[in-house]
């Protein structure tokens, strides 16, 4: 039975307007405002953001803390977070793969306040969830438990609807929500013809809404004009449940918001902890951390077929588990440490790992780990490596530039314009991949001093080809040259031999274990840091001090601050 002409009209137009950003200046507003079927939309889609205007506060803290965020009071949903919470609502998910994939900045995790779906996002998003409702609509009716029929049936489902949607919307639907999604039940009446084609039109209306699609961070006014807007009980349940699980909020956290609980730092601790223990609060850290990591987006299947050839159809994902798994056990362990996430060995010996670790000459080239390659903690994990490695050959400079960025917290300085063209030619003949890349970047102070940032740490990454093999020697037929030193923005003197040194000396360092720590902050935020969050940044810093990097309690810091049940301050 074709879908019904009104599920084409007005369901398809409130969700697709909402998708382009048309309804985004009307969640931003009619949530201080009483809502009425006749509140106009706003003409512009533009999200509000507020831009840092106040000085960036001096902060004595472990490593260089860049304030240069905007705040939103919208955030988008993330593949991840949609994806899981349909799964939540529905037990199954459309694939990840097929949903847009968003915009990202360097080697920062993915940020989504203030961000929008675009254009050519929305016939691509509109098509998956239209094609997920039909899928997912005989198992929504069952579990409905609506076995009617004729209007006892219409009403069951509409009753069934109301939760549902509170649920999904994460508030309950407006008067004109609730009108609408009344009209498109309207046919439903025990039989196929009228409930299949009614369920698939709900679903696909519920899950293309601008409610859905986006979560609100908008508050209430302080006690004080000069006091921060607090968030709403529900947008606050929501706020720690998308950072805990990736997911709206369960009953359990909902009862604690309605009753005013959250607000108390304990009360959020308790219920953070509780999430992080279900196998939705392990994906969510672990994810958190590949994101940590620039790893979240799998990159084998760009690689050369020189270095995949041979490898099952299952190993991008076999891979990924792999990591997933090393990850749970170290935050399980009694050293739930970035220290021990960098240094443990955990997955070496996996079976899985066998085509990158174990000796061969397939790619026609001895590869495979050996003792004096010594593979240890995540930066080694192929998962890893392959994420900032290009399809084909080394890649030192892709690889130091990350290591920099993400460990370090400290940008890498903008090439020069014509930087490709200032690299000397005609390299002498016999000399190591690493002398080639070193005589072509010696052709002034200027190349030198660019590369020096973050050279030294890729060179010693080199050995590495691009699916995260160890290369047992370089292509010239010399013994590789891995050796480097750098001296941080904090003035600490980093020597390494081997990557497994430079990954040991990460792993002590304070200023990697406090760049985690801001990493941490900026992903429960959605954004970059603004002047606001510097009392949050001091508190990571003495929590750091006191732990040593310690995972659970850095996440617990960001939660039971304060600051967590602050909105942002936003301009109209």
């Amino acid at each position: 039975m074709a879908t019904p002409s009104y599920v084409n009209s007005a369901a398809r137009f409130q969700i697709m307007a909402g998708a382009l950003g048309v309804a985004l200046g009307t969640l931003a507003c009619t949530a201080e405002v009483p809502r009425t079927s006749s509140s106009p939309p706003r003409s512009s889609g533009t999200v509000p953001t507020v831009a840092p205007t106040t000085p960036p506060p001096m902060l004595n803290v472990a490593w260089p803390v860049e304030f240069a965020g905007r705040a939103s009071a919208l955030r988008r949903l993330s593949r991840d977070e949609l994806v899981t919470s349909m799964k939540g609502l529905t037990g199954q998910s459309p694939l990840r793969a097929d949903l847009p994939e968003e915009q990202r900045s360097g080697h920062h995790p993915l940020r989504t306040s203030g961000a929008s779906f675009v254009g050519t996002e929305v016939g691509k998003l509109f098509q998956v969830v239209k094609a997920f409702a039909a899928t997912a609509t005989p198992s929504v009716l069952t579990q409905s438990g609506c076995k009617l029929t004729g209007p006892a049936q219409k009403n069951c489902l509409l009753a069934w609807s109301k939760g549902f949607a509170e649920r999904a919307l994460r508030r309950t639907a407006h008067p004109e929500e609730a009108a609408l999604y009344q009209s498109i039940v309207a046919t439903a009446g025990g039989g196929a013809d009228g409930d299949k084609p009614a369920m698939e039109g709900l679903l696909t209306a519920i899950f293309f809404a601008p409610s859905f699609l986006y979560r609100t961070e908008i508050g209430v006014a302080g006690a004080t004009a000069s006091a921060p807007r607090v968030l709403q009980p529900t947008e606050l349940a929501t706020k720690l449940s998308f950072f805990a699980s990736l997911s709206p909020p369960d009953s359990e956290l909902l009862i604690a918001a309605k009753n005013g609980s959250l607000a108390n730092g304990t009360e959020r601790l308790k219920q953070f902890d509780r999430i992080a223990k279900t196998n939705e609060g392990k994906r969510a850290i672990s994810l958190f951390i590949h994101e940590w990591l620039g790893a979240n987006e799998s990159k084998f299947s760009g690689k050369s077929a020189a270095y995949v050839t041979g490898l099952s159809p299952t190993f991008a994902g076999d891979v990924r588990a792999d990591a997933d798994g090393f990850i749970d056990v170290v935050l399980a362990s009694a050293d739930p440490t970035v220290g021990n996430l960098l240094t443990g060995k955990g997955y070496v010996t996996d079976p899985v790992l066998d085509p990158v670790v174990a000796p061969s000459t397939a790619s026609g080239f001895p590869t495979g780990d050996t003792p004096a390659n010594e593979r240890i903690g995540l930066l080694m994990h192929p998962q890893v490596i392959a994420s900032h490695t290009k399809e084909n050959g080394s890649s030192p400079f892709q690889l130091g530039y990350f290591l920099r960025e993400a460990l370090l917290c400290e940008k890498v300085g903008t090439p020069p314009a014509g930087a490709t063209a200032l690299a000397r030619q005609n390299p002498p003949a016999g000399l190591t991949q690493r002398e080639n890349l070193e005589y072509r970047t010696s052709a002034s102070a200027v190349c030198t001093g660019c590369h020096a940032q973050f050279a030294p740490l890729g060179y010693s990454f080199i050995a590495f080809d691009p699916i995260g093999r160890w290369q047992t020697k370089d292509p010239s037929g010399k013994p590789w040259d891995l050796s480097g030193s750098i001296t941080t923005a904090q003035g600490a003197r980093l020597d390494f031999q081997t990557p497994a040194d430079l990954v040991r000396a990460f792993a002590a360092n304070s200023q990697v274990q406090g760049c985690f720590a801001q990493t941490a902050l900026e992903w429960s935020l959605g954004r970059g840091l603004v002047a606001s969050d510097a009392p949050v940044v001091t508190a990571l810093d003495a929590a750091i001090k006191s732990n040593g990097g310690n995972v659970p309690n850095i996440l617990r810091t960001i939660v039971g601050a304060p600051e967590f049940i602050q909105a942002a301050q936003v301009t109209p």
